[in-house]
């Protein structure tokens, strides 16, 4: 006991004070630190995640298919999100009996300012869109109706196969709005309408 009370009489208490500070200050920086590179780490990890669902449309007869692309998660960068559809002239049981010919809509909603191209193959410079418009229904939610003119045509006596890649482009003009854009989710639908070839 008579040992601390000789250190702590040798201790000056300006001194003390001093080296207690910087302590503390040193040991708040580096947990700052450690705090901020975890987060940076986490949302870099999570902006380079490329979600790429496939769906697939079998058009063995004539009538309207569709499906639905859900786009959550998406923060604003440079790259875009790739998401691919296949569109078949059959299916595991059977093919088309007929020479068919199809048309592609996507409807999407208007909740996140979102950029859309439609590729066909592996042809990523010639975008299928052809209009881009926007509607309202009865309850005033808008749409965008992306129609692609081209008629595609598949033969009855050949599988065909045709692959999409839908091009999401999310631009990174928007990234000072986080809190505004997060956790919002955008549908994709898309309507496939098949029609025999007279």
């Amino acid at each position: 006991m008579k040992g601390f009370k000789r250190i702590f009489k040798n201790i000056d208490i300006n001194d003390f004070k001093r080296y207690l500070f910087f302590s503390i200050l040193l040991i708040i920086v580096l947990i700052s630190i450690g705090t901020i590179n975890f987060t940076q780490a986490r949302y870099e990890t999570d902006t380079s995640v490329n979600i790429s669902p496939s769906l697939a449309f079998f058009i063995v007869d004539v009538g309207t298919s569709s499906g639905q692309i859900k786009l959550d998660g998406l923060v604003p960068r440079n790259e875009p999100y790739l998401y691919s559809f296949n569109v078949s002239n059959f299916d595991s049981n059977r093919r088309a009996n007929v020479d068919l010919t199809y048309s592609i809509e996507l409807i999407t909603t208007t909740n996140i300012p979102l950029n859309f191209k439609l590729f066909r193959g592996n042809n990523y410079e010639e975008n299928e869109m052809d209009v881009d418009v926007t509607t309202t229904d009865e309850n005033g939610v808008y749409y965008r109706h992306l129609v692609i003119d081209d008629i595609n045509t598949m033969n009855y006596n050949v599988d065909t196969t045709d692959v999409y890649t839908l091009w999401v482009e999310f631009p990174k003009s928007y990234e000072n709005y986080p809190d505004y854009y997060a956790g919002i989710i955008e549908l994709v639908d898309i309507k496939i309408n098949a029609e025999q070839v007279v």
